[in-house]
């Protein structure tokens, strides 16, 4: 038996030993976790959208820079991306992690809020991207007339991106309204709105009979509808009815204020919008619209390149018509600027933060990137005609996409574009 006790007495050790030593990794186990845990909550963690712990002092990095953009919500697939791309450098400012708010919203609203410091939901924000410089100057005008002290924008101004306002419009109906080309663009458009045989009165202004078959399938388009956004709420809009009204007079420069108040425009204006059958409150509104709903919806449309390149195959894919891509004669930019906002709203990091995001928006990666989105490239030493298979500008090209431009319209002044949006308001 003794042989047996012994080996009882040695397993007994045995299982002593391992029972210790397991003891001590599972409470090595624990102590980690909870290491862990507390690492979390008093040390920053960088994330796309932002996370800011109690501050208890435990080294540089344990208050994070929340950087805060505030841009054009129709940049928003570009946007969003580059940012993913942004924070997985893990960028910082003297030790300290960049985290990141993005907030989309109308151009119109930024300004009016920045300017009235109404950030309600929203963090207040560290840098702006409207979709052109012009709501920049506006809202110069505005902080202005609201707060004392500096300027709310003293450093320059960066264009991110471009995109030029293009007309998208089914073939047939592009064909009939412009046989032989597009010199008067505006008023081949304003002669389809106003007249009462429609789609039956271009087709025979194109030189087929009346008898013709063309002019009985004419007959079914019914009147010309016309799509565009709500210039009194979209930017895209406002610049199509500063085209249109440069248009009415033929150039691309010298428009005064009397121009604007002739009442010969705001009858052909008027004309014009008769043909409009409903006010979208953007350019994507407007080419979602006429991708859902087809030819029964819009004829023609103006929205900015960028919206009809990123739906352009969706279009193709679900009618039996083709959409093409043209370009007005004369036309006019959006260029999505990239503004720090200076002290009081801004400390030191955050505005070096912002810097360091704008650099990266223009690093030809993130150009590149812009340009699969359908922008244009701010960055002249990126091509925006490249043949590959990812550039859309190049893939499309078969539906319209082209790099080449018109002459670019000169801008208005603030009290000319009050006053022709004030005639668009009270037909």
């Amino acid at each position: 038996m003794l042989p047996l006790i012994a080996w009882a007495g040695a397993r007994r050790n045995i299982f002593r030993v391992m029972y210790t030593r397991m003891r001590s990794i599972a409470f090595g186990y624990l102590v980690l976790c909870l290491l862990a845990w507390g690492l979390k909550t008093v040390v920053a963690l960088p994330g796309f959208w932002g996370y800011a712990p109690i501050n208890l002092g435990i080294g540089p990095g344990s208050q994070p820079i929340e950087l805060v953009v505030w841009f054009d919500d129709e940049q928003q697939p570009w946007m969003y991306a580059a940012a993913q791309n942004f924070h997985a450098r893990r960028p910082s400012v003297s030790g300290r992690p960049i985290t990141m708010r993005l907030v989309a919203m109308d151009s119109w609203e930024m300004v009016d809020r920045v300017a009235r410091q109404d950030w309600g939901e929203y963090p207040p924000p560290t840098a702006l991207s409207p979709a052109s410089s012009f709501w920049l100057d506006e809202l110069q005008i505005a902080w202005a007339g609201l707060n004392a002290g500096d300027p709310l924008v003293r450093n320059s101004v960066t264009p991110m991106v471009l995109s030029p306002l293009v007309l998208v419009a089914w073939e047939d109906r592009a064909r009939r309204l412009w046989p032989d080309g597009m010199q008067r663009f505006w008023w081949d458009i304003h002669a389809a709105a106003s007249d009462p045989e429609g789609w039956a009165g271009v087709t025979q202004r194109a030189g087929f009979a009346q008898d013709a078959p063309q002019v009985a399938e004419a007959e079914a388009w019914g009147q010309l509808k016309l799509g565009l956004a709500d210039p009194l709420e979209s930017t895209s809009g406002m610049q199509t009815l500063v085209l249109m009204a440069y248009g009415f007079y033929e150039r691309t420069s010298g428009l005064e204020l009397a121009d604007v108040r002739n009442p010969e425009l705001r009858q052909w204006l008027d004309e014009i919008r008769q043909a409009v059958p409903q006010a979208d409150r953007s350019s994507a509104d407007v080419m979602r619209s006429l991708v859902q709903f087809g030819p029964s919806r819009y004829d023609l449309a103006l929205v900015y390149e960028h919206v009809a390149i990123q739906h352009l195959s969706e279009a193709q894919e679900r009618w039996d018509a083709t959409l093409r891509v043209y370009y007005p004669p004369k036309t006019i930019f959006s260029d999505y600027p990239y503004a720090i906002l200076n002290a009081p709203l801004t400390s030191s990091d955050e505005r070096a933060a912002a810097e360091r995001l704008r650099s990266f928006l223009r690093d030809r990666p993130q150009q590149q990137l812009a340009r699969q989105h359908g922008f244009r490239p701010a960055d002249a030493a990126v091509p925006i005609m490249s043949e590959e298979l990812s550039n859309p500008f190049y893939f499309y090209s078969s539906y319209g996409i082209q790099a080449q431009l018109g002459q670019q319209v000169e801008r208005l002044s603030r009290e000319e574009l009050d006053t022709l949006l004030i005639l668009w308001a009270n037909r």
